[in-house]
């Protein structure tokens, strides 16, 4: 029996089909979307705190990020935490390429999903975990963390570069994915303040020099003390 079920708010879903280091995987996800803006307890909570049931869109973003992931060269069974998971593309991307993987996101819905999508794939190196960066709470670290179109808001800027360091292992790496927004200019200049290094790569991984806008690009940060 499974453990984890599809979200019962959604209606109607679909099956995408990703080839990802060598394997092709099956992702569910709602069919509309959009749909859940008119859900009565989604109308509720927006309400109260301006929630948008972002979890149930698959942002154009997360298929170059999934990608770039499936491509890594992390020893096998490197622990990966994913951040704002979603439907868990990215992490099932760092699953088929042999990662251990931990998603993470601050809506259990999310939770169910990316479970349900790699329970269905047949993976069993995996756990999930109920993370908000505005209250965390943990205490484990990560050789790897990644991230997919989480910054769309400056006000998550300074709760995350906060979350980093609780998180990531001393010698360790954050993966995040960006499709080129402007208001990641002002994430780098605080990311750099705080102390991190970083690599930016297009969608081949190609390395860049500067940051790109309106394309897919992968920032790949560092304790600068650890370079």
């Amino acid at each position: 029996m499974s453990a984890y079920e599809l979200p019962a708010r959604v209606p109607r879903w679909n099956t995408e089909t990703f080839s990802l280091a060598g394997r092709e995987i099956q992702l569910a996800i709602p069919a509309d979307p959009d749909q859940l803006l008119d859900d009565p307890e989604v109308l509720k909570e927006s309400e109260l705190n301006d929630y948008v049931p972002y979890w149930g869109y698959l942002w154009p973003a997360a298929r170059c990020m999934a990608q770039r992931v499936a491509a890594a060269e992390w020893p096998k069974q490197t622990r990966v935490l994913e951040l704002g998971c979603g439907s868990g593309l990215i992490g099932l991307a760092a699953l088929a390429a042999g990662m251990h993987v931990t998603f993470s996101d601050n809506r259990p819905e999310a939770l169910q999903l990316s479970g349900y999508n790699a329970e269905q794939n047949g993976f069993e190196n995996f756990d999930v975990a109920l993370l908000d960066w505005l209250k965390p709470e943990t205490s484990c670290k990560y050789p790897v963390v990644i991230a997919s179109d989480v910054l769309y808001e400056t006000k998550f800027h300074q709760p995350l570069l906060q979350l980093i360091p609780q998180i990531l292992e001393e010698q360790g790496e954050f993966w995040l994915g960006d499709p080129g927004r402007s208001v990641m200019l002002d994430f780098l200049r605080l990311a750099e303040a705080a102390g991190f290094e970083r690599e930016i790569f297009d969608e081949a991984g190609t390395p860049c020099l500067f940051p790109r806008a309106g394309a897919f690009q992968l920032f790949v940060f560092r304790n600068a003390e650890s370079v």
